[in-house]
């Protein structure tokens, strides 16, 4: 009998542990979940605190049900447990999401440092590591104010001697006459003379890539502007940096777009300035430059250059890294885009005239391209747009994308960054939620003619494809802009 009386009392005292720990996990995960619910601040005040009491409600059931009146019957016990399984469930469920919309929020809108790649190249083929240019001579642009840090970071590996260039053309001529070893550039203006998207031939022959470096840049604070954005237009420039070290590096700025919103007309406005704008870069003289260049120096650079050219105020900036459309694209598996051209870009992205499921590398490629196009760089606007398109449509096209929501925010977060506020965007969304507006979206384009013209990046010894901007067209976009800003209900 004693035997068996320990039996049932080791019993109880285990069945009393698993309601205790169910009890506490449900305690736990419906704290956790109203504090996060609180966090993200989109859901109403009201909504929060009926779900908070219906959970407290359960609990407080629990509690003296299972743990308080022990002897309670067994099929109330069974409901309690069935309830707080389900309470355990549904909030781990839920604060997946919130806790995946928090962290993007948080990622996207946190003050990032920024990384400045360097390359060192050489044309001597014999030369094929950095250690090979022990006590060699090195040649650096004097015109780049992150030059010296450059310097003190490959001193640290090797010894050299080094010499400062006013112009990058005079500093290729001398690498060619074996004047100097080795020369150091960051990045942007290396993929300008050897990338893969390099049409102007003004690379020296056996240039080649040794090594390549980082170092990181403070980053300034950004400027807030002190807009309502639920209640007056405001504007937003999105750059598309083809960085190959992510959000936080430097490099060119191949999309370049100015978005103006205007809630209560329910309307949106996209303002194209093609990347190959000839401008004269903020807070520069001299040489004026393309526009995609600016973003060798940052996206204030390119946000403010912006200003200079088209005389406006933009109210906020987002840069997004290309990385992004690969990632999200491959995430949702692949989306359906539409083609007007065949095209063979490279061994694994082809195009059909038509319609046509892509993979994110296509996807980006497909956006990405302009010499198949008579119109190039506008066309190229269209086809951007075409890949936005098809991501929208395939994550609202099914709840199976609903649910993949929390991982793709987590790929979006690590290449995707804002000046707008957390409090910005969860005030707009917010508004959104409580009166959906059916966005009309129009599309306006800068144009121009292409020539030949020296830069201030690129140096005055070294003429590059420009487009100078037409002043109508130039005009047409500022007045759209202005029409935007300022109609009224």
């Amino acid at each position: 009998m004693n035997k068996e009386n320990g039996k049932k009392k080791t019993g109880k005292i285990v069945w009393l542990v698993i309601k205790s720990v169910l009890v506490f996990l449900q305690l736990v995960v419906s704290a956790l979940l109203v504090v996060s619910l609180v966090n993200m601040g989109i859901i109403d005040n009201w909504i929060i605190t009926v779900i908070g009491l219906v959970l407290l409600a359960i609990l407080i059931l629990n509690v003296v049900v299972l743990l308080v009146r022990q002897k309670s019957k067994m099929w109330a016990q069974v409901i309690c447990i069935i309830l707080g399984i389900i309470c355990i469930a549904g909030s781990i469920f839920a604060l997946n999401y919130t806790d995946a919309f928090n962290g993007f929020l948080d990622k996207i809108t946190g003050k990032k440092p920024e990384l400045k790649t360097y390359n060192v190249l050489v044309i001597n083929d014999e030369i094929n590591d950095i250690q090979e240019l022990d006590n060699k001579s090195f040649s650096l642009l004097s015109n780049d104010k992150d030059a010296k840090r450059a310097e003190e970071y490959l001193n640290e590996l090797i010894s050299f001697n080094v010499t400062y260039y006013d112009d990058l053309g005079t500093m290729l001529d001398v690498l060619k006459n074996g004047l100097t070893d080795a020369i150091v550039l960051e990045s942007g203006r290396t993929d300008v003379l050897i990338g893969e998207d390099n049409e102007e031939s003004i690379a020296v022959d056996g240039l080649k890539i040794i090594y390549t470096f980082e170092i990181e840049i403070e980053k300034k604070e950004a400027e807030t502007s002190n807009k309502n954005i639920t209640l007056e237009p405001f504007t937003i420039y999105i750059s598309g940096s083809d960085s190959r070290t992510g959000i936080k590096g430097l490099g060119l700025s191949d999309v370049n777009i100015v978005v103006v919103v205007n809630q209560k007309q329910g309307k949106i406005l996209l303002a194209s300035i093609p990347r190959d704008t000839y401008v004269q870069l903020h807070d520069t003289e001299g040489l004026k430059d393309k526009l995609t260049h600016a973003g060798i120096y940052g996206i204030d650079m390119s946000k403010t250059t912006i200003e200079d050219f088209l005389g406006i105020k933009i109210d906020y900036t987002v840069k997004v890294s290309f990385d992004t459309v690969i990632k999200v694209v491959d995430t949702l598996g692949g989306i359906d885009i539409y083609s007007d051209t065949k095209m063979n870009l490279n061994k694994n992205c082809h195009y059909i005239e038509g319609w046509q499921h892509v993979d994110g590398t296509c996807a980006l490629r497909f956006a990405r391209e302009r010499k198949s196009y008579y119109l190039g760089d506008k066309h190229r606007g269209y086809n951007q747009q075409e890949v936005l398109t098809a991501i929208i449509n395939k994550m609202t096209s099914s709840k199976e994308y609903l649910l993949k929501a929390p991982e793709i925010l987590n790929v979006a977060s690590e290449t995707f960054e804002t000046s707008l506020s957390r409090d910005d965007i969860i005030g707009f969304i917010r508004m959104q939620l409580a009166n959906p507006i059916k966005w009309e979206i129009e599309s306006v384009s800068v144009d121009g003619e292409g020539t030949k013209e020296p830069t201030y990046s690129m140096g005055a010894s070294l003429p590059l494809y420009v487009m100078i901007a037409d002043e109508d067209s130039v005009n047409s976009v500022v007045n759209k802009i202005n029409e935007y800003l300022t109609v009224s209900e």
